[in-house]
């Protein structure tokens, strides 16, 4: 799990070979043969589902030519049956979606039904309730980490050896999801972005270092404030980190904005009652060499796993939003599932006022991409959390 986080920090990848790497780590121990196969030399894919068939097809490949004498003859009958089967699922290109986990990261079973290789391959041999065992206590779980009696004993008898099936389950990239919008805080009829086009838009490994905080959202990185300062070339402030941290608290988020420094931190609140309450406020650096608050956030925590949390800055036509989200707890007299909400911020000059709509999910980004505006939110699935409804209008955002 934790080398997945690694993973994003990661150069771009140079060729094939390294993006299947990515896919799946125990491509790195085998260099050897996809040197031999032309895959070090070979360009990086550019879509995803691309990458993952030609995996899977590749392995089915590799294995097909691997010596099998030493299997019994069952075994080998259940061997060449397993990857016909494989060649069946490559040939479908309907791999999971990773809607859970800000990373790449096996998912056994989505919640829309669709089976990892590995899963397939068990679900098509009678091992059905074997797999949804797994979706419910482990979905996302790496095949070296199971530890079954019923596992084992399929292995065993599927004539596939426990370091091939490892070498199958490939990890899924994020799957953020992705409205196109032209203004913001206006009632739409959303316009959201399928899969496909997602991948061409945004690539979490390729673009997390500069637009979107997914560590500092999930596993609590803590920000590089002046590195973070770096491309703002400038601006000539010399902010006083130390006061911020003891006075206002940890930092979720940063931007300079019409050479002014802006920072989204977190802190508590003490309340008359004595209790503690969530705060997370805005402050900017003021010329006089101090940390001034110009919006904060005081929300009822009642039914809710999280106060609203700011993740990101963004401008666009030419205003200063700052976005995040908060979760909700199941509502047990609505029987509302638990839900993501987004939070969304908007300085016009002057002051920061609350965006009133719904866009189903934490928001971390802005994205520019050939002329036109996506606004990107994500789920923390793990939770079994969904999304906010949106309520649509007739009218399309444009």
């Amino acid at each position: 799990m934790l080398v997945s986080v690694v993973l994003l920090a990661q150069a771009t990848p140079r060729n094939l070979y390294e993006q299947l790497c990515e896919v799946n780590q125990e491509w790195h121990k085998h260099r050897a043969t996809a040197q031999k196969m032309g895959l070090v030399q070979a360009k990086p894919l550019k879509h995803e589902q691309d990458l993952l068939s030609f995996h899977i097809r590749t392995l089915g490949q590799i294995f097909r030519q691997r010596p099998i004498a030493h299997l019994s003859p069952a075994q080998q009958r259940q061997r060449h049956q397993h990857l016909k089967v494989l060649d069946k699922y490559w040939q479908r290109r309907d791999c999971p979606r990773n809607d859970y986990l800000p990373y790449r990261n096996p998912v056994f079973i989505d919640h829309e039904g669709r089976y990892c290789a590995v899963g397939y391959l068990m679900l098509k041999s009678g091992k059905g309730k074997f797999c949804k065992a797994v979706q419910k206590n482990s979905n996302f779980i790496y095949i070296r980490q199971i530890k079954s009696a019923d596992f084992d004993a399929w292995q065993s008898q599927s004539g596939l050896s426990i370091e091939e099936l490892a070498w199958i389950q490939p990890g899924y990239t994020p799957a953020v999801r992705l409205e196109q919008i032209h203004r913001l805080g206006v009632d739409r009829k959303p316009r959201f972005v399928d899969s496909l086009q997602a991948t061409r838009i945004y690539n979490a490994h390729f673009d997390r270092a500069d637009m979107f905080g997914f560590q500092r959202m999930f596993w609590g990185t803590a920000f590089r404030r002046e590195r973070a300062l770096k491309k703002y070339k400038k601006y000539k402030g010399k902010p006083d980190w130390e006061a911020l941290r003891k006075t206002h608290g940890s930092i979720n988020a940063l931007t300079v904005y019409q050479s002014v420094l802006y920072a989204a931190v977190d802190t508590t609140l003490a309340t008359p009652t004595g209790s503690v309450a969530p705060l997370t406020k805005i402050v900017k650096w003021h010329p006089q060499k101090k940390w001034v608050v110009v919006h904060k956030i005081i929300e009822p925590t009642i039914n809710r796993n999280h106060q609203n949390v700011i993740y990101t800055f963004f401008s666009n036509r030419g205003k200063l939003y700052a976005g995040g989200g908060f979760e909700t707890l199941y509502n047990d007299a609505t029987q509302q599932p638990p839900r993501t909400h987004s939070y969304l911020v908007c300085f016009n000059g002057r002051s920061w006022k609350k965006v009133k709509q719904e866009y189903g999910g934490i928001i971390f980004g802005l994205i520019y991409k050939n002329g036109k505006r996506y606004l990107g939110t994500v789920i923390n699935g793990m939770a079994g959390n969904t999304r906010a409804p949106i309520h649509p209008t007739a009218k399309v955002n444009k």
